[in-house]
C-alpha cells in the first residue's frame, strides 16, 4: 500500500447518515480543528497538528484517515477514530483497528452518539476492501459495557508496573491515592529505596550498553525478528517502529546491550510530562520480545542503564509481558494489580476484541479472539499516545 501522505487525505468513503438530529459521516480534511477542538473540551490535555498528523493523517498502514465523526447543526461532536496497526498471530499477518480517542460532547452525551458512530464504523469496515482482518482495544471499566453491546468480548486484563520514584509528586493529582499511599515515604527515603534494589540487582560487566538518541529502526526490527511470541501482537518491522515510535509528545532514548557474540536485546525508554506534571517515563519497547536466560540477563543491564538515566522521573512505568514479576519487583516496581496501585480501579487494561463482522470467525492467525492467552501486549500495542 502507498498511501497518499498529507493532510488532505480524507476519512472512509461512507455515505453519511443521518440518526435524528445527528449527521455521521467520514473524516473531512477540513475537520481537522474542529476535532482538535473537541479533543480539548472532552480531554481537557494539550493535542496539536502535529499530533493528529502523526497519529491518523500519516499512518502508514491504511489509504485514508480512519475517522468518523458525528455533526450537530454544523458542528463536530462526537468522533470515532481508528489506531490502525499490522497484526501478527501464530499462522499469519493481517491488519487490526484499535478504537481511540473516542469523543463525545459533554452536552450530547446519552444520545446514541457513541452507538451511532460505531455502528456506521463497523457497517462501513465489514465490507471494505481496506477494513480491519478485527477490532481490539481497551476500554475502562466505564466505556467497556458499550463495546461489549456492540460484540467485543473481554480477553482478560493486563498488569502494568510502576516504580514510584517521587512520591511527592503524585499528591494532589488524579494519582491521589497512590501519593497518600506513599505519604510514609519521603522523595529521599524513596531514592534510598530504590539505590538499594538496584544495587541487589545489578550484575556483573559482561555487556556493553549502547545508547542511541535517534532510533536506531534497523537494529530494533532485527532484533524483533529473532524471537517472535507465538501470540496476537504488532507485527514490528522499520515501517512501524519509525511510526509507532514517532509521536511528538515523547521524548526518546535507545538502548541496545551487547554481548561478546553481538546484540542481546533492545530497550525504548520515552518520557514525557502530563497535565498533572508528572513526569512519566515508559519503558515502550523492549525486543526480542521474549528470550531465554542469556536475553535475561541482557535485558537486566539495560533496565540497569535505563533505571540509572531516568532516576528524575517522577514514575517509570514498563508492561507486564514477557518479563517475571518477580524480576520486575527486584527493580523496583509494583504491580497494578495488587495495593496501593489496585485502589485506582481504572487503571488496569482490559483487552477486548471482535471479529469485523458479526458472524465472522472469533480467531485470526490461529488464535481465539477472546483468549487472554492469545494476546501479547506492550505499550505499542496499547493507544498510548
Amino acid at each position: 500500500m502507498s498511501p497518499t501522505r498529507g493532510s488532505a487525505r480524507t476519512g472512509p468513503s461512507a455515505e453519511a447518515r443521518d440518526e435524528g438530529e445527528y449527521r455521521i459521516r467520514g473524516y473531512e480534511a477540513s475537520d481537522r480543528e474542529g476535532l482538535l477542538a473537541l479533543d480539548r473540551e472532552v480531554w481537557d490535555r494539550p493535542r496539536g497538528r502535529e499530533w493528529f498528523e502523526w497519529k491518523y493523517v500519516e499512518n502508514p498502514y491504511v489509504d485514508h484517515v480512519p475517522i468518523f465523526v458525528a455533526e450537530h447543526d454544523g458542528k463536530i461532536v462526537g468522533a470515532r477514530p481508528f489506531l490502525v496497526m499490522p497484526l501478527r498471530g501464530p499462522e499469519g499477518t493481517g491488519t487490526a483497528f484499535q478504537p481511540a480517542d473516542t469523543m463525545v460532547h459533554p452536552d450530547h452525551r446519552r444520545q446514541g452518539v457513541f452507538t451511532n458512530m460505531t455502528t456506521a464504523a463497523l457497517s462501513h469496515y465489514a465490507d471494505a476492501a481496506d477494513g480491519p482482518d478485527l477490532y481490539f482495544n481497551f476500554p475502562n471499566d466505564m466505556s467497556r459495557p458499550g463495546y461489549e453491546k456492540l460484540g467485543w468480548r473481554s480477553a482478560g486484563r493486563r498488569t502494568t508496573f510502576y516504580r514510584v520514584q517521587n512520591p511527592s509528586a503524585l499528591v494532589g493529582t488524579r494519582l491521589n491515592e497512590v501519593g497518600e499511599s506513599f505519604a510514609r515515604l519521603t522523595t529521599p527515603v524513596a531514592k534510598r529505596y530504590y539505590r538499594t534494589r538496584d544495587k541487589a540487582a545489578r550484575i556483573d560487566g559482561q555487556f556493553v550498553v549502547h545508547r542511541h538518541r535517534t532510533l536506531p529502526v534497523e537494529r530494533l526490527a532485527d532484533l524483533y525478528e529473532r524471537s517472535i511470541p507465538d501470540r496476537l501482537h504488532a507485527h514490528r518491522d522499520e515501517q512501524f517502529y519509525r511510526w509507532r515510535l514517532g509521536s511528538p509528545l515523547w521524548r526518546r532514548l535507545t538502548y541496545v546491550v551487547e554481548a561478546e557474540n553481538g546484540p542481546l536485546a533492545g530497550l525504548v525508554a520515552r518520557t514525557r510530562t502530563t497535565k498533572d506534571g508528572i513526569t512519566i517515563t515508559q519503558f515502550a519497547e523492549l525486543t526480542p520480545l521474549v528470550g531465554d536466560d542469556a536475553w535475561m540477563a541482557g535485558v537486566s543491564r539495560l533496565f540497569e542503564a535505563a533505571l540509572e538515566e531516568h532516576a528524575d522521573s517522577d514514575v517509570v512505568a514498563a508492561a507486564g509481558s514477557g518479563l517475571p514479576r518477580e524480576f520486575l519487583a527486584e527493580h523496583g516496581f509494583l504491580a497494578d494489580d495488587e495495593r496501593p496501585l489496585s485502589l485506582l480501579t481504572r487503571s488496569r487494561a482490559t483487552v477486548v476484541a471482535r471479529p469485523t463482522t458479526d458472524d465472522g470467525p472469533w480467531s485470526f492467525g490461529g488464535a481465539p479472539l477472546d483468549d487472554p492467552d492469545s494476546w501479547f501486549v506492550s505499550f505499542l500495542e496499547r493507544d498510548t499516545t
